[in-house]
């Protein structure tokens, strides 16, 4: 059984104060979220947040390599 979660965190960041980097990690968590929820199944579902996870780790190497 899912847990309902809040449509509205309880610590908002204005998104025109955010860095571009911030809005694309916002992005790929939002996009994440919102495809699992609708996901046919639980391993679907999974699927979609592991491959999000892989896709921010991703951009965190980036960023150390990058310096």
């Amino acid at each position: 059984m899912r847990t309902a979660i809040s449509a509205r965190p309880s610590s908002v960041v204005p998104l025109r104060c955010a860095e571009p980097r911030s809005l694309l990690f916002l992005e790929i968590v939002s996009d994440a979220v919102r495809a699992a929820a609708l996901a046919p199944t639980d391993r679907a579902a999974l699927d979609i947040t592991g491959d999000a996870l892989r896709r921010l780790a991703d951009l965190a190497r980036a960023e150390v390599a990058h310096g």
